[in-house]
């Protein structure tokens, strides 16, 4: 499903969710800050660790990692 939201007055559509499977927590987890700053600190192609399970980032998880911290500032 996607989300049309505005971001500076251009609209993009976005997956809702896609940050939830992709990280692998419930649809009612609510991220904070700091945690998403830390994983985003993650080179491409590293590992890191995410409640308990290890991820690789790869250039979409940072995308929507990038946009998540945005959206919440």
């Amino acid at each position: 499903m996607k989300v049309e939201i505005k971001l500076d007055g251009e609209s993009i559509k976005i997956k809702k969710g896609a940050l939830h499977k992709q990280l692998k927590v419930p649809a009612d987890y609510k991220f904070k800050l700091p945690e998403l700053r830390r994983i985003n600190k993650t080179d491409n192609g590293d590992l890191f660790s995410f409640k308990g399970k290890t991820f690789k980032m790869t250039p979409l998880m940072k995308k929507r990692i990038t946009l998540a911290i945005t959206l919440m500032k």
